[in-house]
């Protein structure tokens, strides 16, 4: 089964990343290689291998889920997407560089963490994702793990270095990012740019400026008549003898 057929961007052998409601995994993204893709009873699974557990057992992993235990909060008891592409490159606002690499997505995020931001801890092989609570210093935060069914519900600290911005993916909206409603104030802990789609407008523009610029000598030429003369004729030497 191809992913054209589920109208998804997933090929076998394509990189990717996958999540787990298995208790004590919940909330952590691992890096894994799609190594085959079925359908199986209507739903649609991916048999992974994953990199940073290479004695792990390949298994099938299904496309949607549920947590496994049951929560009270509707939005806990949806389907969650359980696989998506690799997570995009990613910069610091001071460490940007002078070009992009020819990827779909960047993302950039502030130098400093800031209390309320929604990240990705990496830590015992894979990223677990959680809120920062607090600013310990020293190049260090807090960060707490979703309550369960989604999460472990756990406090840790962590090096500022071993953090990235978290980032949501469905397959109708690509990569965004999610916002941070709790400690009073709506916040975004990065921000997305899209250097293929930027190089395409660049182009564009260039074209539509090349464009104008012809329009604008044409309108001039057809407006003086002597230079409209002068333009097209072919032999100077003649336009000479007619001026």
């Amino acid at each position: 089964m191809s992913a054209n057929q589920n109208h998804l961007p997933f090929e076998v052998g394509q990189e990717a990343e996958s999540k787990s409601f298995m208790n004590g995994y919940r909330s952590a993204w691992f890096r894994c290689k799609i190594k085959d893709i079925r359908g199986k009873k209507g739903n649609i699974q991916y048999f992974l291998e994953f990199f940073d557990f290479p004695d792990e057992r390949i298994t099938w992993t299904k496309l949607y889920q549920k947590p496994l235990r049951y929560s009270k909060s509707h939005d806990d008891n949806k389907l969650e997407l359980m696989v998506r592409p690799t997570f995009p490159p990613y910069f610091r606002e001071s460490a940007r560089p002078d070009s992009y690499p020819a990827v779909d997505v960047v993302a950039i995020a502030e130098d400093d963490w800031e209390v309320g931001d929604l990240v990705d801890w990496w830590s015992d092989g894979c990223f677990w994702s959680g809120r920062v609570t607090q600013i310990l210093g020293n190049d260090r935060v807090e960060i707490k793990l979703p309550d369960p069914p989604i999460g472990e519900g756990k406090v840790y600290e962590a090096f500022c270095k071993d953090l990235r911005p978290s980032l949501n993916w469905t397959p109708q909206h690509g990569w965004t990012v999610p916002i941070s409603r709790e400690y009073g104030s709506s916040q975004y802990c990065a921000r997305l740019v899209q250097p293929l789609k930027q190089d395409e407008e660049t182009e564009g523009d260039a074209l539509v400026r090349n464009s104008t610029e012809g329009n604008d000598i044409a309108a001039h030429l057809k407006s003086d008549g002597v230079a409209e003369e002068n333009y097209s004729c072919n032999h100077p030497s003649s336009c000479l003898k007619e001026r």
